[in-house]
């Protein structure tokens, strides 16, 4: 009988066929999930490593100078735009450039003997943005310690000295034109406090984690600010949603506000858009603050779940969301910003040190909102919420809601201990 005709041989041809077919199968996935893993994988810096405070700087400066060189020209460019669509003349440029550079930097104004220093957050928070998306791919690679010094003093020291070139432009413009300079300490120093912050949010945490290693600093630091980061964030979300609400609720104050610009026109009506949109943020954390149980401020008198002033408002369409009258059921709106605290950090579940720690830095993300976010609007004296009464509204919020949050999961991880002792005693038993 010839092989071929073997009945055997069918089925063990066959089967070697179908391994031969499964081992490429395999052989494919294989290569995939390889090419996958090195696709998801950091990609290797194979330059070398700067090693010298002049490699340092020239490495730097690359990343440092980018988010600076696209504010200078984008003021440049807007108020060229502005004093040409204005038909303004072009000797106001300078003014212009330097009072734009300052204002988005957070920087009171004052123009004409009237002061403005409940200045517009959205620019503020774009600065902030930029710097910190520049620090985060100028450390995307291993990076030592000197070059985080170095990064630091180019993120610092490149807006210091665009700060004080606009400075002297506003100064030398208020000797013609009805302006005056702001003081140095905040010319130079909301700058520098905005690109700070940047360069602190453009860490990674990883990285924040080898610093506080480096100094001995306890790591449960590190992730106490970020955990309060995160609730802040969420916070000021739902201030934000809530002000939104009230603002959609109380449509009619707003068309009385539009109203009151008998000869507004297009192009007006498109600057006071413009103005309600830059100060949004500002009403996020005024509405924060007040849900947290402390008060907007306007022209002496103040807005809180408790009791409201019936003092006549600037006319913004943005403050049609402050309200008349406050109801007697306005306190229950602290449950907004109880449970927001609660989402946050249920997780979490710190211990009694990290709530703390999570209240701390809570205080300190507050007084950095107060104070961007208020400050002093003509006669309407001070607009916007107590700096230091928001930072010490978060940090008591902060530190008691982390710290029940704890209680619960002591309690429960004790339920569970009680409930596993009995069948742990029966197995022995057993």
């Amino acid at each position: 009988m010839s092989t071929n005709s073997n009945p055997r041989s069918a089925p063990s041809s066959r089967a070697r066929s179908e391994s031969r077919t499964r081992d490429r199968a395999a052989a494919r996935s294989r290569v995939k999930a390889r090419a996958q893993r090195v696709e998801r994988a950091p990609k290797r810096d194979n330059r070398k490593a700067p090693e010298t405070w002049q490699e340092r700087i020239r490495h730097y400066f690359a990343f440092a100078v980018v988010p600076n060189a696209v504010l200078a020209l984008g003021a440049i460019a807007v108020c060229f735009a502005v004093l040409l669509i204005g038909g303004w003349p072009l000797p106001y440029l300078p003014l212009t450039i330097g009072e734009f550079w300052l204002v988005g930097h957070g920087v009171p104004a004052t123009i004409d003997g009237v002061t403005l220093g409940a200045v517009p957050l959205l620019p503020a928070i774009g600065v902030v943005a930029l710097v910190a998306t520049r620090v985060r791919a100028a450390t995307e690679h291993r990076v030592s310690i000197l070059d985080l010094w170095a990064l630091l003093g180019l993120t610092l020291c490149i807006p210091l000295v665009l700060s004080a070139i606009a400075l002297f432009m506003v100064a030398d413009a208020s000797k013609v034109y009805p302006t005056s300079a702001p003081s140095v300490v905040q010319a130079l120093g909301y700058p520098l406090a905005l690109h700070f912050i940047g360069f602190c949010f453009g860490l990674r945490a990883v990285l924040w984690r080898a610093l506080a290693k480096r100094v001995a600093v306890p790591p449960m630091l590190v992730d106490a600010a970020l955990h309060a980061a995160n609730a802040t964030r969420n916070l000021l979300a739902a201030g934000g949603g809530v002000f939104l609400l009230l603002l959609a609720w109380n449509y009619q104050r707003v068309g009385e506000l539009v109203g009151s610009y008998p000869n507004l026109g297009v192009t007006g009506g498109i600057w006071l858009v413009l103005a309600c949109v830059l100060y949004l943020p500002n009403a996020a954390i005024a509405t924060l603050a007040v849900l947290l149980g402390g008060a907007f401020e306007y022209a002496g008198v103040a807005t809180s779940l408790f009791a409201t002033g019936n003092v006549a408002l600037p006319p913004l369409p943005l403050l049609a969301a402050v309200p008349a009258s406050v109801p007697a059921w306005a306190p229950v709106a602290m449950v907004i910003p109880a449970a927001v605290i609660v989402a946050s950090l249920w997780r979490v579940r710190p211990s009694l040190a990290v709530a703390g720690a999570i209240g701390a830095w809570g205080g300190v993300y507050g007084l950095v909102l107060g104070a961007f976010a208020s400050g002093e609007a003509g006669a309407y004296g001070n607009v916007g919420p107590t700096f230091w009464l928001l930072g010490a509204l978060l940090f008591a919020w902060l530190v008691v809601i982390a710290a029940l949050v704890w209680c619960v999961a002591w309690v429960r991880a004790r339920g569970v201990d009680k409930q596993m002792a009995p069948a742990a005693a029966n197995a022995e038993g057993d």
